[in-house]
């Protein structure tokens, strides 16, 4: 999923089982009713969710309000731009912070490099060079 998909995925999270409005469907009840008051969305990855809502609490709070004015309540641009104090116009003020607030999510989200180190070549570096010298 690229940044666009998991935005709008935890958009769907957020505003009450998917956008469904908080309704609980007859069906859901019945297959599952370990999930009371929520509808379970097969198109819903909670997980991502979740992982992005941890990443969201870490930015700066224009970012997250703008971020969250967007994809959750879905309030266009004029409206974000006055609620935040930013300028309306030219467009592009909006444009530009939407992006920092997307690759400052982005770069929260990336998970690290994973760096394999072979245990041999730690063993014979620690047999090549002594740690201490003794007298």
């Amino acid at each position: 999923m690229n940044l666009e998909e998991r935005l709008i995925n935890w958009a769907r999270a957020q505003s009450c089982g998917g956008g469904d409005g908080g309704r609980d469907s007859l069906v859901a009840s019945i297959y599952f009713p370990g999930v009371s008051g929520r509808s379970v969305s097969s198109t819903l990855d909670l997980a991502d969710a979740n992982r992005v809502e941890v990443a969201m609490r870490t930015l700066m709070p224009l970012d997250r309000r703008l971020l969250q004015m967007h994809y959750v309540w879905h309030k266009p641009p004029f409206v974000i731009c006055r609620r935040l104090g930013l300028k309306v116009r030219p467009a592009t003020v909006f444009d530009l912070a939407l992006a920092h607030a997307r690759r400052s999510l982005g770069e929260k989200l990336l998970e690290p490099k994973r760096e394999f180190v072979s245990m041999q070549s730690i063993i014979d570096r620690l047999q090549s060079e002594p740690l201490a010298e003794t007298k």
